[in-house]
């Protein structure tokens, strides 16, 4: 019986022992997140003081504090006579140079035209994709 008694006692600590060696695993999976908006002709604004450089400010209310602290931005654009295709920016596409900054609620975009270029790009809509992506604020 005492026989009995020791196995029962080893196979119990060796199934407890045992039984808390789990792996756990930790994804810290922060997708990012994309958002469509249309740019239209009227909503180009020549900047103040220039002859050739362009602005449209996006009303952007998802860009919070959060994502302007810790986040990235990401943006590219879609022109009407080339659907179905993404530029990302910054990037000098037809001589014009193209650009954006932002802060917490708006994105704005910059239509540089450089000489040989024209403003037909920005007589036309297009899309703005803006992606924002979440991220750890690693410190100071």
């Amino acid at each position: 019986m005492k026989k009995l008694l020791l196995a029962f006692a080893i196979a119990s600590a060796s199934l407890v022992t045992l039984n808390s060696c789990t792996k756990e695993y930790i994804t810290n999976y922060l997708p990012g997140i994309s958002y469509a908006t249309n740019v239209t002709p009227n909503q180009w604004k020549l900047v103040s003081g220039s002859t050739n450089i362009y602005y449209a400010e996006l009303n952007f209310p998802e860009l919070d504090n959060q994502y302007y602290e810790s986040g990235t931005v990401q943006v590219a654009l879609e022109f009407k006579d080339a659907a179905g295709y993404y530029n990302a920016i910054p990037a000098t596409i037809k001589n014009v140079h193209y650009s954006f900054d932002y802060t917490v609620g708006y994105v704005t975009v910059f239509a540089e035209v450089l000489p040989g270029g024209n403003t037909n790009a920005i007589d036309k809509d297009m899309k703005a994709k803006i992606t924002l992506t979440d991220a750890d604020n690693g410190g100071s």
